[in-house]
């Protein structure tokens, strides 16, 4: 009988590691695995602190003017009321009233799934407004649309001509852009 107890040993050390210690042992490996990927994930989350901090003292040492004028050309809300006082004022220097303006919002889009990366990070205003004016001061108009530091596209220009040849009725619409939160 002495002679089998070293099988019978061998075997229940073989049957022990097979039911209980290689799953708690694969278990332990699976947790290293997590373990090291969480450690990777807080490195580089102190990387993107260490940058973060860093772009924030490079921002902060931006001129005043150089931000508000950097807010200027692509804001990060819609003020129509702004931008509409904006409009008029460049209008008015060429003895030009703004009339009918109308502002619209671009509706997102959520028919088709858009992944946070494809996603862009601006939204657009369509503002249409009418006016009537000189064929000159609608390139003086636009002249000055074009100098002007927010970024505008026109859409679409249209004109009738009034009953005075040298009058006409414009309708004008432009895109602008703003930041998303």
């Amino acid at each position: 009988m002495k002679n089998k107890s070293p099988i019978i040993l061998l075997l229940l050390s073989v049957a022990l590691f097979y039911t209980f210690t290689n799953v708690e042992y694969k278990k332990v490996t699976g947790l290293q695995a997590q373990a090291n990927d969480y450690k990777d994930i807080l490195s580089n989350v102190s990387d993107i602190v260490r940058f973060r901090d860093s772009l924030l003292l490079a921002y902060e040492e931006f001129p005043e003017e150089d931000i508000t004028r950097i807010n200027r050309v692509l804001p990060d809300n819609v003020d129509a009321v702004r931008l509409a006082l904006e409009l008029d004022s460049m209008a008015s220097k060429y003895g030009i009233s703004i009339q009918d303006i109308n502002v619209e919002q671009e509706e997102e889009d959520f028919s088709d799934l858009i992944l946070p990366e494809n996603s862009l990070p601006y939204q657009k205003v369509t503002v249409s407004f009418s006016f009537i004016s000189s064929y000159d001061n609608l390139k003086r108009f636009l002249s000055d649309m074009e100098r002007n530091l927010r970024i505008m596209e026109i859409k679409s220009l249209s004109f009738d001509v009034k009953e005075d040849a040298t009058l006409y009725e414009h309708e004008l619409a432009i895109e602008t852009y703003w930041l998303k939160e």
